[in-house]
């Protein structure tokens, strides 16, 4: 009996190991994102590591259920050699793996602002960047790995001090017998219910909502947890706020446009600009900035000074630009279950109008999906890695560098039919940042390699438009230019919620001098699909969640969904809903660090934005769940 209890107390001791390790992991998180965090006081860093410890013994007891019952059989063939190596072994490997994924999280949360889900196997697995580039992430990111084994060293160390190591043999009468079965099923269960809570709801990611605020949400958690609890369920579930007829009445993401002005027969070139963000942009800006070429179409264009993209990552993006489509759950549309749902994106509506459309960009095929989506949405003819032709210019890692692909771009351009309608995506900008040798001394006084990045970037968009300007398509050619999303951190406002995701949205056209001026709306990147069907006067029905920002007396608005927070901004206000409740309310426009949370004292503010917000989420999710992503105007079989 004694020997029994030993070796309990050997696995809880090993558990407690783990999860000590996962505090220091929080803790490695903390330092290496301390500008995102930097506003907390000493008292609530604590609370957050204290609240941090109840993530932590959850997913560890979850993770380890397994092992914890096949340590605790009560026979003696758990003393065989070869049965504790083999456990042993699968015990350290999944939760070593696991470590390593937390201790990464924390370079990685840097671009997308948010801890990793299960969706970022099917990120990492859509294409084969990601073998080709393990390599330059352990030369860029080698710490990690270190400072991952001397955690692997510590766990050894600390599980050599436990005083009964030797495995001893169990001898049972018939009473210990009965009372080491009962502690066999007794120990796991009083660990699994502790895991899961003791309440209706099994504890979940937003379940962190309770002791932190959603700023310090990513913080609070561990990556194991949210990977873990993401795994099997859907991120888009059926949300009931209203009936049909109250829900399409408050905001119904089908539309048709019947623009004032005559039809347009004009180009249309969307340019995504990698890691564009907004501080970046010195004409948008009170700096210098780092973009002159971006300035300069600033000053001959349209500008929206409150401009957000709809996620974190460029495979949010493109469907978010292509089609209207947001993410508002933790998959991106282009790697979730509903890909092969039917949509109507703006290429295959400006087909139906006579357009050439293409979509070009500079990595190789099949990089992050947007090969497939982009025929999916209407792409006629992809321009990628394989198509390019042109002077030698691979960067080494993702593909060619911006300034030649660009100049490709503009060539291939001229071979197209008009009027047509072209997406061309940079490359550049996007970690590891690299720019070609011949460049290096051009940029050398930049800040650092993403500011280098970005500076060559625009260069390579100013040639481009030194060569477009003298082409015969150019003078009647819509440019759009949109970040795909910001960068790294690189200022205490571009942690906020509200800097992640502030972008440059411009619209240009070198022949209607009436696009010209600074826009003080709200605009989202789904605003493009809406806003580009209206300027060419195309009066067809269309779904896109997004609004054109031709239109006056609109209700002009942008969200995204980041770690289980929904964000709605509207006006000068953004409101954070975790799907029940609201928890957050900030005037951003003048709160620009959302130090006042105004959501008690501005309660019909609060109630009229979440009113607004409960009717867009549903109808996301409806939509998406029951393949709905058309205009039933278009197709009157789907609202059967």
């Amino acid at each position: 009996m004694n020997s029994y209890l030993r070796q309990i107390l050997y696995i809880l001791y090993k558990l407690l190991i783990i999860i000590f390790i996962y505090s220091l992991s929080r803790l490695f998180f903390y330092i290496i994102n301390q500008s995102a965090f930097g506003g907390n006081s000493g008292f609530d860093l604590f609370k957050i590591f204290f609240y941090g410890i109840r993530f932590d013994y959850s997913v560890v007891i979850q993770f380890n259920l397994l092992f914890i019952l096949l340590y605790l059989l009560p026979f003696n063939f758990v003393h065989h050699k070869y049965y504790r190596i083999a456990v042993n072994l699968l015990f350290c490997i999944g939760n070593f793996f696991f470590l390593l994924l937390n201790f990464a999280d924390a370079e990685y949360f840097k671009y997308t602002g948010k801890r990793s889900t299960a969706d970022l196997f099917g990120y990492l697995f859509l294409s084969n960047d990601t073998v080709l580039l393990v390599p330059q992430f352990f030369k860029d990111f080698w710490y990690i790995v270190l400072i991952w084994i001397s955690t692997i060293v510590l766990f050894i160390k600390l599980v050599a001090w436990f005083p009964f190591k030797k495995a001893l043999n169990y001898s049972f009468n018939i009473k210990s017998w009965i009372i080491t079965v009962l502690l066999f099923f007794l120990v796991p269960g009083i660990l699994f219910i502790g895991a899961r809570g003791t309440g209706l709801k099994p504890i979940m990611i937003i379940s962190a909502a309770r002791y932190t605020t959603p700023q310090n949400i990513p913080l609070l958690l561990n990556t194991s947890f949210t990977i873990l609890h993401t795994l099997k369920e859907s991120p888009v579930k059926p949300i009931v706020y209203f009936d049909k007829n109250r829900l399409n009445a408050i905001y119904n993401p089908e539309q048709q446009i019947h623009p004032q002005h005559p039809k347009r027969i004009s180009n249309v070139v969307i340019i995504i600009l990698e890691s564009f963000s907004r501080e970046f942009v010195g004409a948008l800006c009170d700096h210098k900035g780092y973009t002159p070429c971006l300035d300069s179409i600033i000053h001959k264009g349209l500008v929206f000074e409150n401009a957000f993209a709809n996620g974190k990552r460029s495979i949010e993006a493109v469907p978010a630009i292509l089609a209207g489509l947001p993410t508002l759950s933790d998959d991106s549309y282009i790697t979730s279950r509903f890909s092969g749902n039917k949509i109507e994106g703006l290429p295959t509506i400006l087909a139906k109008e006579g357009y050439h459309t293409s979509f070009f960009h500079g990595g190789r095929n099949g990089t992050m999906g947007f090969d497939e989506f982009s025929r999916v949405a209407g792409i006629q003819h992809y321009y990628g890695l394989n198509e390019y032709n042109g002077p030698k210019a691979f960067d080494g890692t993702w593909g060619i560098y911006d300034e030649e692909f660009l100049q490709y771009f503009a060539k291939e351009l001229n071979t197209i039919p008009q009027p047509f309608f072209s997406c061309v995506f940079t490359l550049s900008s996007h970690h590891p940042y690299k720019v070609p040798d011949k460049y290096k001394d051009k940029f050398n006084n930049s800040p650092d390699k993403l500011i280098r990045a970005i500076r060559y970037a625009d260069f390579a968009l100013g040639e481009f438009f030194k060569t477009a300007s003298t082409q015969p398509w150019f003078k009647n050619t819509l440019f759009i230019f949109s970040a795909d999303h910001t960068a790294a951190e690189q200022s205490k406002i571009s942690v906020t919620r509200v800097g992640m995701f502030r972008i440059p949205i411009i619209f240009y056209h070198p022949g209607d001098t009436s696009l010209h001026g600074r826009s003080k709306k709200v605009t989202q990147q789904t605003d493009i699909m809406p806003s580009v069907i209206d300027y060419l006067g195309i009066d067809k029905p269309f779904l896109a969640f997004g609004n054109s920002v031709f239109q006056e007396n609109t209700l002009t608005f942008a969200n995204n969904y980041l770690g289980g927070i929904y964000q709605y901004f509207e006006g000068n206000y953004l409101l954070m809903f975790d799907g029940e409740r609201s928890r957050a309310l900030y005037q951003y426009s003048d709160d620009k660090m959302l130090k006042n949370n105004i959501l008690k004292t501005s309660a019909d503010k609060t109630a009229g934005m979440e009113h607004q917000f409960k009717a867009i989420i549903q109808q996301y999710n409806y939509r998406l769940l029951n393949n709905k992503m058309i205009n039933e105007t278009i197709n009157p079989l789907t609202s059967k």
